[in-house]
C-alpha cells in the first residue's frame, strides 16, 4: 500500500467511524449491527470484525487483544496503520466516545495537520460547532456500503 492508498482508505474509514460513532451513541449499539458488512467480516477485517465483536457485547478487553492478534500478522506498513486506526474506530465505538474525540484520536495516526483532514473539517465546521455527515456524504466518501 502506498502513503496516497493509506490516506485515501484513511478518510473512508474516518468517516464511516464518525457516522457509527454518532448513530451508536444516538441509538445504541446494536443499531449499528446491520451495518456489518458480513463479507468483510469473514475476511477478518478488523472494524467488520471488532463491530460484530462490540455489538455481541464482548469486553473491551477482549476485543483488543483479538484485533492486535490479527494486526500482527500484517508485514505492509501503511495497511498494518490502517488496521491500527480501524481497531482504535471499534474500541472508541465500543466504549461510547464522543465523535468528536474519536476523529481527534484517528487523525492521531496520520501526519496531517487539522485543517488538512477533510473528515476533521467536515465533522468541526467553522463556529466550532460539530456536524454530521449526511446519508449522500457518507456514500459518497465510503464507496457505497454503511
Amino acid at each position: 500500500m502506498t502513503y496516497d492508498e493509506f490516506i485515501a482508505e484513511y478518510r473512508k474509514v474516518s468517516a464511516r467511524a464518525v457516522y457509527l460513532s454518532e448513530k451508536s451513541r444516538r441509538e445504541g449499539l446494536l443499531a449499528i449491527e446491520d451495518g456489518i458488512d458480513t463479507e468483510k467480516e469473514n475476511q477478518r477485517d478488523i472494524i467488520e470484525y471488532g463491530l460484530r465483536l462490540t455489538v455481541d457485547g464482548t469486553d473491551n478487553s477482549v476485543i483488543r487483544d483479538i484485533l492486535e492478534n490479527i494486526i500482527r500478522q500484517e508485514e505492509d506498513k501503511y495497511t498494518r496503520l490502517l488496521m491500527e486506526i480501524k481497531k482504535e474506530a471499534v474500541l472508541s465505538i465500543q466504549s461510547g466516545e464522543n465523535s468528536r474525540i474519536t476523529v481527534y484520536r484517528l487523525n492521531s495516526f496520520t501526519n496531517m495537520d487539522l485543517t488538512e483532514d477533510p473528515i476533521l473539517q467536515k465533522y468541526m465546521n467553522k463556529s466550532g460547532e460539530t456536524g454530521t455527515f449526511s446519508e449522500d456524504e457518507l456514500d459518497a466518501l465510503i464507496g457505497g456500503k454503511k
